[in-house]
């Protein structure tokens, strides 16, 4: 697919924060895979807005951060279904914390290599009440 193409999808999936390029943020675009945005800092990879192949530019994150010296990684998950996505990355749910608010928080380890992941609800959608979550990792 096109760039436009990509956003175009982005913004059917994303109606509550349609794309816009984040100032200071790399950005990657494969054709076949999607794009993503990425800003390197001193101690972690924080991946901003992406469509797409999301485990393709996760593993390209980490790849660059790894040669940076950059050991965590993180993001924001808009999905409602956050289980599903734990899963998706290849992580298992160790703990569970109940929030005060009644939200829960995640404390995961991915299954193959036992680095820790971390699930937490940032914050909601004022329009549709669709929760975020914030999302760390161990790269």
């Amino acid at each position: 697919m096109t760039l436009c193409e990509w956003i175009s999808l982005y913004n059917r999936k994303n109606p509550n924060d349609p794309f816009q390029r984040t100032e200071g943020y790399a950005f990657f675009f494969v054709p076949d895979k999607g794009f993503c945005e990425v800003l390197f800092r001193e101690n972690i990879a924080m991946i901003g807005q992406l469509a797409g192949d999301a485990r393709f530019f996760k593993e390209k994150v980490e790849e660059a951060a790894r040669r940076l010296g950059i050991r965590e990684g993180g993001t924001l998950c808009i999905r409602r279904e956050i289980l599903a996505y734990i899963r998706l990355f290849g992580y298992r749910i160790v703990r569970t914390e109940q929030l005060p608010d009644g939200t829960k928080r995640y404390y995961c380890a991915h299954r193959e290599t036992g680095k820790w992941g971390l699930v937490s609800p940032g914050f909601t959608y004022d329009k549709t009440g669709d929760p975020v979550y914030l999302i760390t990792w161990e790269i």
